[in-house]
């Protein structure tokens, strides 16, 4: 069953974006309210206050939250600071991608999952890569005719919004550098270049990392397709959505388990 697209609850077009993707995966799942979950790479916490509306157990964590949420604990993935087999569900959205150690991540966060518990990881796939690659200098064109005309840009998108992992804010830039990243996107994760990021986003890499660490891929979800531009946000839903149940989404996510 696919999310009903006409009940936004979000002016963020990022925000929304996020919320229908676990809206999606939820409504896959058989899930149980009084399972406990962790949360890796919380960010904002507008995640996090979404888990806990559907689960009364929520652990959330992020090496520097992009957020004073009290409740958001500050550790890392690869040092996971819980007892083994503590968790039901380990849930991620748009974080590992931006993971150095994977084997030590994955180590971790098996270490904390239950036996018969399952990991849900959401990441960018190699579509969003040629989106980001091909429509990047349309969006450059865009933001040097607004600041000609004087046109504020969106109000939608947040800076803040953005943010990854780590949670830490775009430092200043020398002009010679945004000359160039209006020509050529920015590396996205912890990829060298572009090319070996866009192999990096094909489900065949992640299949292959879950496998060397000893996962089993149950499902890949087709989630939604979208720009990391916000090109004509909230318009042509419907057309999205059937692009992406064809396979061309800019995010998949994969439900795994542990090898028993």
């Amino acid at each position: 069953m696919r999310v009903k697209l006409d009940s936004k609850n979000s002016k963020s077009w990022h925000h929304f974006l996020r919320q229908r993707d676990f809206l999606q995966i939820i409504d896959s799942l058989n899930y149980d309210k009084n399972k406990k979950i962790l949360e890796v790479g919380a960010g904002d916490g507008s995640q996090t206050k979404l888990l806990k509306k559907y689960f009364n157990h929520v652990v959330s964590i992020d090496v520097a939250p992009s957020t004073d949420a009290k409740d958001i604990i500050i550790a890392d993935v690869c040092n996971l600071p819980f007892r083994d087999n503590e968790f039901d569900i380990v849930f991620s959205s748009n974080v590992l991608e931006h993971v150095d150690d994977l084997t030590k991540a994955f180590s971790e966060m098996k270490r904390v999952l239950k036996n018969d518990g399952k990991m849900i990881h959401s990441m960018p796939s190699h579509i969003w890569k040629i989106l980001q690659m091909s429509l990047g200098w349309i969006h450059s064109l865009k933001k040097i005719s607004y600041k000609l005309l004087n046109i504020k840009l969106s109000s939608r998108a947040n800076p803040d919004d953005f943010v990854h992992l780590h949670g830490k804010k775009s430092k200043n830039r020398h002009l010679t550098d945004k000359l160039l990243g209006l020509i050529i996107p920015s590396i996205h994760g912890t990829s060298s270049n572009h090319v070996s990021e866009f192999l990096r986003f094909r489900p065949t890499y992640w299949e292959k990392q879950f496998k060397e660490n000893n996962l089993i891929c149950v499902k890949k979800y087709n989630l939604f397709l979208h720009t990391p531009y916000e090109f004509a946000p909230f318009k042509f839903l419907r057309i999205r959505d059937f692009i992406s149940r064809c396979g061309f989404a800019s995010v998949y996510a994969y439900e795994l388990r542990k090898f028993r």
